[in-house]
């Protein structure tokens, strides 16, 4: 009897920590589910950062600025993700990933940024693909930094050769992605030069 009524407190006690798994569990998936729509969101802020950047009318400021705001998404995402940052880390990243990637368009991105040295038609060659590439990109470096976070990875293990099919993937979404950014940031500057001409 004394073994039957302490095997029922055991049941008892048992059964607590049961729920209480299920509840950390459901916790865990929420804060994961929330976590990654953070990223989303911190993801595309830095596309339209990367755009708007890449529509400034001044050859090679573009390149800096694109790669400062990618270093700078890397470290909010590392911090959404509770994981070390470091500039040296996340530079050598973003060249191993776009570098990679843009073969070609190293050349090009270089190529499209110095024709807006070109009087008159220079800045409008520029304008109509450069946006698209830098915005892509840093859509695509984003989503292979938040894979591989995801994954438990960190920056010193950031491996872009295993990475490339997914930065491939998401850089072609990204372009998608920063086209329309690129109309929105294009009709929002018309209407801020209106207002100044008003």
């Amino acid at each position: 009897m004394v073994t039957k009524t302490t095997e029922t407190k055991a049941e008892k006690l048992d059964e607590p920590e049961i729920e209480e798994d299920a509840i950390s569990i459901e916790d865990d998936a929420e804060f994961s589910a929330t976590r990654e729509l953070t990223a989303d969101n911190v993801i595309k802020d830095y596309v339209i950062a990367s755009v708007a950047a890449s529509i400034v009318p001044v050859a090679f400021f573009d390149i800096a600025a694109v790669i400062a705001i990618q270093l700078r998404m890397i470290q909010k995402l590392s911090n959404l993700y509770g994981k070390p940052f470091s500039e040296r880390l996340g530079r050598k990243v973003i060249y191993a990933l776009v570098g990679g990637v843009l073969g070609y368009g190293a050349g090009y991105v270089v190529a499209a940024s110095a024709a807006k040295m070109i009087p008159g038609i220079g800045w409008m060659v520029g304008m109509v693909s450069l946006p698209v590439v830098a915005g892509g990109a840093t859509y695509a470096v984003g989503r292979s930094i938040v894979k591989h976070y995801e994954e438990g990875g960190t920056l010193m293990d950031f491996n872009a050769g295993k990475m490339r099919e997914f930065y491939n993937e998401q850089f072609e979404k990204g372009k998608t992605v920063a086209r329309k950014m690129k109309d929105k940031v294009k009709s929002e500057a018309k209407d801020v030069e209106d207002e100044v001409a008003a």
